[in-house]
């Protein structure tokens, strides 16, 4: 008697794909000026809000929102929309 079995694993080349897009944006994201690059770690990696990143910071939550928006426009630039 034959049991199917379903695979759920990633193929290895999507693996591969998204590994490759992941050095991509990480290589993008370390070349944003650090004021930029803090606030969108802040904001997207960590997960903070933007009361707390403007404390973190030291800044205004609209100075917080401001770079946030400057660096998601920096980013598609330097990736090519494909974030």
């Amino acid at each position: 008697m034959a049991f199917e079995v379903s695979d759920d694993s990633i193929p290895a080349d999507v693996q591969a794909a998204d590994r490759t897009e992941l050095a991509r944006v990480t290589a993008a994201i370390s070349r944003l000026p650090s004021r930029l690059r803090e606030a969108l770690v802040l904001r997207t990696i960590d997960g903070l809000g933007q009361a707390e990143a403007a404390e973190v910071l030291g800044v205004s939550e609209k100075t917080v929102e401001t770079r946030l928006y400057r660096a998601r426009g920096k980013l598609k630039a330097m990736l090519g929309n494909q974030i």
